[in-house]
């Protein structure tokens, strides 16, 4: 019986630290995704702005301080445009990859990709890139 109790307070330790770890923060909102674009973790944050037709995302580190891209500390930080297509995607749609999605770059689940406008010609390069590798024939990624 006292091994079994050496064993389990360990446990029920480690398993209350990893249910914090993955807490959202107070100052991400609520519906924010946790992702892995970091060795922490972070968050990600995606909606409609219905005024403006706009898509508006924000991504968080792992403590909940928002991430902003070089020299665009703003909120006109957080408009996103669809990588390909036009228009706003709808809220419905607004489901974030939590595996692919980068502070920089916005993976929906239904394979759309939402890049920030500040920065929309240098991250479309990088998205065309990862497609380009990716479409190459196995022996040509070696």
């Amino acid at each position: 019986m006292w091994a079994l109790r050496a064993i389990a307070v360990p446990v029920a330790i480690l398993m209350m630290s990893a249910g914090c770890y993955d807490q959202r923060p107070r100052d991400v909102p609520e519906g924010a995704t946790r992702v892995s674009f970091s060795r922490d973790g972070g968050w990600a944050y995606c909606w409609l702005d219905e005024t403006m037709q706009l898509n508006r995302c924000r991504t968080y580190n792992a403590s909940g301080e928002r991430i902003y891209r070089i020299g665009k500390k703003n909120d006109n930080d957080d408009v996103f445009l669809p990588y390909e297509g036009s228009g706003p995607v709808p809220q419905d749609q607004l489901r974030v990859d939590v595996v692919h999605t980068g502070p920089d770059v916005i993976w929906l689940q239904n394979g759309i990709v939402l890049l920030p406008r500040n920065d929309y010609v240098h991250q479309k390069s990088v998205v065309d890139e990862i497609n380009r590798i990716g479409n190459l024939p196995a022996e040509k990624k070696k």
